[in-house]
């Protein structure tokens, strides 16, 4: 049989290939957003154009005949490949990045621009999560993730520190100034009662060597980013972790009115997931973002 022969009843093919996966007329209808009388004339075809039975009637079913069974087999085969090859069509130049919701909010976002300037072939897809736990769900190509870098993987490349230090508006560092810890008393302090982050102002009082913290009161949120924020608006004094405040301290809207550094034994790293292994724009991405660090 000749490739004209094989390409004349495509259609029908198409059609019996969803009546066998689905083993359902009104499946396959369905399924290809066509009548039922549809499917079953173009099943009728192809049994003509090859001059066997396929599809049997056995009460209200259908059932496949012997021949139809290994027809069934060869074209899931056949269309799986279809499938996967179009999908690696579709999916030329792009890369799944997932990171920290605050991450991509306070440091990834706002450099996106340049991304698309310097490479505008990559299609990035950005996954954000709220638990560290969740960012290797799904297929990704590249995270980001803050870790011990006494733990850190070998494979893992890093990105940039993680230290947190005090910060607060220079609003309010005029108004009411820290010039040292005692003065906190005098300020509402805001905290993040989610897990790691509810540890990083017991973390910055031992490293401070502060026993009895008792500021005028706190403010509690729910996310680091809002709780940034509110420092930026003046609302209190928060702990800001580097890739979170950088841009904001750069700008002048926050300051840092004591110097009492924790979480340096922590570095944000870049892994690559399973998908990424073959992607020349992988490597771009993560080049890029190692460059975006030198730049800051």
């Amino acid at each position: 049989m000749n490739t004209r022969d094989l390409l004349h009843p495509l259609s029908a093919v198409r059609a019996f290939e969803a009546v066998a996966r689905l083993r359902s007329i009104s499946g396959a209808a369905i399924d290809l957003g066509v009548t039922q009388p549809a499917i079953s004339q173009q099943v009728k075809k192809l049994e003509a154009h090859l001059g066997v039975r396929l599809v049997e009637r056995v009460s209200n079913t259908i059932r496949l005949s012997p021949e139809g069974e290994k027809l069934a087999l060869s074209l899931h085969t056949a269309f799986g490949i279809m499938r996967d090859g179009m999908e690696a069509a579709m999916s030329q130049g792009q890369v799944t990045l997932a990171v920290l919701g605050t991450f991509a909010q306070r440091w990834l976002i706002p450099r996106l621009p340049d991304l698309q300037e310097r490479y505008p072939d990559i299609d990035l897809r950005l996954i954000t999560r709220s638990k560290l736990e969740d960012l290797e769900r799904g297929g990704v190509d590249l995270i980001i993730k803050p870790e011990q870098r006494d733990r850190v993987s070998k494979d893992a490349l890093f990105l940039m520190g993680d230290e947190a230090r005090i910060v607060m508006s220079p609003e309010l560092q005029k108004r009411k100034p820290i010039l040292s810890v005692a003065d906190l008393d005098k300020h509402f302090l805001i905290k993040v009662d989610e897990v790691p982050r509810d540890q990083d102002w017991p973390k910055w009082c031992v490293e401070a060597s502060v026993d009895n913290l008792q500021p005028r009161g706190w403010h509690v949120f729910s996310n680091s980013s809002h709780a940034l924020e509110a420092a930026v608006a003046g609302v209190g004094v928060a702990i800001g972790h580097w890739p979170m405040v950088v841009d904001a301290m750069r700008s002048g809207r926050l300051v840092c009115p004591i110097d009492f550094v924790i979480n340096q034994g922590v570095g944000n790293y870049i892994y690559e997931g399973p998908s990424a292994m073959g992607n020349p724009h992988v490597v771009q991405v993560k080049k890029w973002l190692v460059a975006q660090v030198a730049e800051d």
